[in-house]
């Protein structure tokens, strides 16, 4: 597990552009797909983004308007999306629409101003029929944190 604690300012960044996305997002009529409201949704996917791009010295994109792109970052070529909870025992979730543009799915649990890097799913790992669940909010794919790849 990789922890990444943020600064008090990097939060505050943070926050703004999670606002930023949100109203840019429901402006363009982006229809929001998480689970939450918009708002923590969002501030939570930059906070672990950024924590992600911090600790290995990637590009963060801090743009808030709506992306023509659906990758968070680029790592060893590889498009990642960055998935976050505050639950700690959280599953990695994505939609059940399968995504093209996306090789790897890491998940970040959020505590505080510090991200835990619990582990990834290859796209072809996380895109099985054993992991379609539906958590109350329609079906979608998870995973468990146990059964995700470990950093090495």
């Amino acid at each position: 597990m990789i922890t990444v604690a943020l600064t008090p300012s990097e939060m505050i960044v943070c926050k703004l552009l999670g606002n930023l996305r949100t109203l840019s997002a429901r402006s363009a009529s982006v229809k929001d797909a998480g689970i939450g409201t918009s708002l923590e949704t969002d501030e939570d996917g930059v906070i672990a983004e950024m924590a992600f791009c911090k600790h290995w010295n990637i590009f963060f994109n801090p743009e808030a308007s709506p992306r023509k792109h659906s990758f968070d970052c680029v790592l060893k070529d590889k498009r990642i999306d960055i998935k976050s909870t505050r639950h700690k025992n959280g599953r990695l979730l994505a939609t059940k629409k399968v995504n093209p543009d996306i090789d790897i799915f890491v998940l970040g649990v959020i505590d505080g101003n510090e991200v835990s890097f619990i582990g990834y799913a290859t796209a072809d790992h996380l895109y099985k029929l054993e992991n379609i669940v539906n958590l109350g909010h329609g079906e979608g794919y998870g995973m468990e944190q146990k059964d995700l790849s470990q950093w090495k």
